[in-house]
């Protein structure tokens, strides 16, 4: 009988691919020395735990993680290692040692594969990205976002502007009629916190398009990322990058300061300083959206999502806003005079924001090497390589959170839980949904006051009622690696009814 096969060809491909794979091994993969954290094998070496990562996401981390049970481990990843840190001690360490373990590398690395800026503003990012000699453009940047967006004055401008846009589309959720919920939180906020930041004059405002436009680009990332033809094999979300940069590009040809908040102000002051044309200033804006919409929106939906399929909380959250004034419109709110205050004046709609945070916050906290460091004085950690603290592993360690970890309390942040007899008191170094040490999060106060605001305004005036009768929290969809908080898979579809007594100015 013959065969279909032929043997000889099948021996020289063998031959080759044995040869190609040793070569490989022994050029290319990176050797581990019996200093360095324990290594994590793949049954298929060098590309397994890539492939993992693209089918998984940033949830890949908490099966190895579940797998192997360190505080630090290495996986092999074709020519770098990547070290993955679960252990809240560890990552206190890295961020002890933030100028050998350095976040403003990682992102210079990713940057211009997620904006497309060119090579010109690609080495004025990554001049001086560490301080070396006195600051850089980054650094500058980041402390001008940081300033802007710390509490204080301009933080309250922002806000104020982003709920005094908020009003008319809470006039537009008329009595009895369905929305689905993520749909019209995405757009909602999209709208009215491109307007807060960039004012009347920027893209979304003048071309809803763009909602839309973001969302492809934001679905692409991981395929932008990796930068092998995104026009070819990411064409929706490449073509979506082009159409915003270019937008973006037009909003600052014709740029009036004064009608923007005092984050974008700051950004454009330190883009003209460090001459980045206006083309790449439209592309750097791309990435900055990252940042006010993609973590954001999926965190308020979560939120609102938490809070109205429980009863209970609805009636204390809605007594603690009274109680602390913050009732009515939108635009009463926005007039409240410890509106700065509302984490500290409504602990238990805080609490849930964070524990929302907490079960829903599944991106990674990156690092790159600058240098070789042995970590807590007993791992070795190799100049070159990529640290990583994954959330997901961290927020659900029993140690860390007790062993109700896998539940969604909403008192848990709650100061009293941690000092009643009986209380467990929470280790909030494995608390990361805004990162750590010196790369906190500079957008942090403003997400939580809009999510905290918006969340009062929709309690004060309307009751959600799920269509389908009964509310169940959505998985989440496994978006890209560089954001943290992702959307749901399924909508809810709801019902909008005004409250009891509410008026129709109310």
């Amino acid at each position: 009988m013959e065969s279909g096969y032929n043997l000889p060809l099948l021996l020289i491909l063998a031959a080759a691919a044995a040869a190609a794979w040793y070569a490989l091994d022994y050029f290319w993969a990176p050797r581990l020395s019996p200093k360095e954290p324990p290594l994590l094998p793949h049954p298929i070496p060098y590309i397994g735990h890539i492939l993992g990562l693209l089918r998984h996401g940033t949830r890949y981390y908490q099966m190895t993680s579940a797998k192997c049970k360190l505080p630090i481990y290495t996986l092999n990843m074709l020519s770098g290692k990547v070290y993955i840190v679960t252990s809240p001690d560890l990552v206190n360490a890295v961020n002890r040692n933030s100028k050998k373990i350095a976040f403003n590398p990682f992102v210079a690395m990713l940057g211009k594969r997620i904006t497309g800026h060119d090579e010109g503003t690609s080495q004025i990012v990554q001049h001086n990205l560490n301080g070396e000699h006195g600051p850089g453009y980054v650094i500058d940047v980041h402390d001008r976002i940081v300033a802007s967006l710390a509490p204080g004055k301009d933080l309250q401008q922002t806000t104020k502007a982003m709920l005094s846009q908020l009003s008319a589309y809470f006039e537009a959720l008329t009595p009895n009629a369905e929305i689905n919920l993520f749909e019209w939180t995405r757009y909602t906020v999209t709208m009215c916190s491109t307007r807060a930041l960039y004012g009347t004059e920027n893209p979304f405002n003048k071309n809803t398009k763009f909602v839309d436009a973001f969302w492809d680009f934001d679905h692409a990332l991981n395929l932008l990322i990796a930068d092998v033809l995104p026009e070819l094999f990411a064409p929706k979300g490449y073509r979506a990058r082009m159409e915003l940069a270019t937008a973006f590009q037009e909003y600052f040809e014709n740029y009036i300061p004064a009608k923007s908040a005092a984050m974008i102000q700051g950004r454009y002051s330190e883009n003209s300083r460090y001459g980045i044309t206006l083309p790449n200033q439209g592309r750097l804006e791309v990435g900055t959206l990252i940042g006010v919409l993609a973590n954001t929106i999926p965190s308020i939906f979560y939120t609102l999502v938490h809070i109205y399929s429980d009863p209970g909380l609805v009636s204390d959250i809605r007594d603690e806003l009274e109680t602390s004034g913050f009732v009515g419109t939108p635009e009463d709110i926005s007039q409240h005079s410890g509106l700065l205050a509302m984490p500290e004046t409504c602990p238990l709609l805080y609490s849930t924001w964070q524990e929302v945070l907490r079960v829903h916050a599944l991106g990674a906290g990156a690092r790159y090497i600058l240098e070789d460091i042995m970590l807590d004085d007993t791992f070795l950690l190799r100049k070159g390589m990529v640290v990583q603290m994954p959330m997901a592993v961290m927020h659900s360690d029993v140690a860390a959170w007790g062993e109700h970890v896998e539940e969604f309390r909403p008192r848990r942040f709650l100061k009293q839980n941690s000092t009643i007899k009986g209380g467990f008191k929470p280790n909030f170094t494995a608390y990361r949904p805004f990162g750590g040490g010196a790369s906190m999060c500079p957008g942090r106060h403003f997400v939580t006051l809009e999510t905290m605001a918006l969340a009062a305004c929709m309690l004060s005036r309307f009751d959600l009622i799920p269509v389908d009768g009964q509310w169940n929290v959505p998985r989440q969809k496994q978006e890209s690696l560089a954001t943290n908080v992702f959307p749901p898979e399924k909508d809810i579809r709801v019902k909008i009814a005004t409250r009891k007594g509410v008026g129709a100015s109310k």
